[in-house]
């Protein structure tokens, strides 16, 4: 028998999981932490000790309803905020995949909408992606608003109260006033 390294019920060494450092996890303080790490992208890599876990020795713990969703979450996890592409349909907004597998056109296996890769909106076959409307829209709001532009992921970020050192959900660290990354501005 172990200790879990979170609840520190002893578990049979056979029936709990073992990280790569050597700590152990109950199944229960697993579940845990995938169930956490499928809302907080801050958790990816899932890992302990500063070592990240062996997904395909994960997935074996977890209830095939949970291990999808976190197969889901690790593929939306694993590529860059930038080359993200979501579903632009509001009701459905499912993670399509990277813009970096050079598929010009996305069909949403969910709500069958399509997508430009180029642009992440709707296809637009009449109109090249330099001319959507709504990205300009967008764009000329934040600029009226005041609003800045992460340098890491180009995601719009409002501050309401504060100091101007942001976090973006990218973890890109920049400063609210001039967008520069953090600590390379003056301000």
């Amino acid at each position: 028998r172990v200790d879990c390294i979170i609840c520190g019920d002893p578990v049979r060494h056979s029936q709990g999981f073992d990280a790569p450092c050597s700590h152990c996890y109950c199944r229960g303080c697993l579940l845990s932490l995938v169930e956490a790490y499928t809302r907080d992208e801050t958790l990816h890599p899932l890992q302990c000790c500063l070592q990240p876990l062996p997904i395909p020795t994960v997935l074996p713990f977890l209830p095939s309803d949970l291990r999808s969703h976190f197969q889901d979450k690790f593929a939306e996890f694993s590529a860059p905020p930038p080359s993200r592409i979501y579903c632009p349909n509001l009701t459905c907004s499912m993670f399509l995949g990277s813009s970096s597998d050079r598929r010009s056109e996305i069909t949403c296996t969910s709500c069958a909408t399509s997508v430009c890769s180029t642009c992440k909106n709707r296809v637009h076959p009449s109109e090249n992606c330099a001319e959507n409307v709504q990205t300009l829209v967008v764009k000329s709001l934040a600029s009226r608003m005041g609003w800045q532009t992460c340098p890491g992921c180009h995601a719009i970020v409002e501050l309401e109260t504060g100091c101007h050192h942001m976090t973006c959900r990218c973890s890109t660290q920049f400063c609210y006033l001039c967008a520069a990354r953090w600590k390379t501005c003056k301000h």
